[in-house]
């Protein structure tokens, strides 16, 4: 009477080495993806709480400077794809940047960058003057 061996042969184990390279090759560029597409939201996040901040301070008549705008800003945000760097900058924005100019007449431009620099979302925000009424 032949005795069986137990366990798996070589090329059962090949087979499963081969399967699990393909899925590996299929698995990894979405994970990239994803993972930009998440710091590329939390910039686009960061664009917005400054322009929702800038918006809230014109609107109580509140004295908007860029430099403190900058400091209260990157005391609560983080750089998504650089963490050494701010995460938002008077100017023109660099990786994962925020940058905010003063239009001047209480007007800014806000323009969020990715991680390789380019610019995804601007916003502009422009105060709204007194309304007048005549009868």
């Amino acid at each position: 009477m032949k005795r069986r061996k137990k366990g798996f042969t070589l090329l059962e184990l090949m087979i499963v080495v081969v399967i699990l390279g393909v899925l590996a090759l299929l698995a990894v560029p979405a994970l990239l993806n994803a993972v930009e597409e998440s710091k590329n939201s939390v910039v686009s996040g960061n664009l917005s709480a400054a322009a929702s901040s800038i918006s809230s301070r014109v609107a109580l008549n509140n004295t908007v400077t860029v430099a403190n705008l900058l400091t209260t800003l990157n005391n609560s945000a983080t750089n998504p794809v650089d963490e050494d760097e701010d995460a938002y900058v008077s100017g023109g924005c660099g990786a994962g940047q925020v940058g905010i100019t003063d239009n001047g007449g209480g007007s800014y431009t806000l323009a969020a960058c990715d991680a390789d620099g380019g610019t995804i979302m601007t916003k502009t925000i422009i105060p709204s003057t007194a309304a007048t009424t005549s009868f």
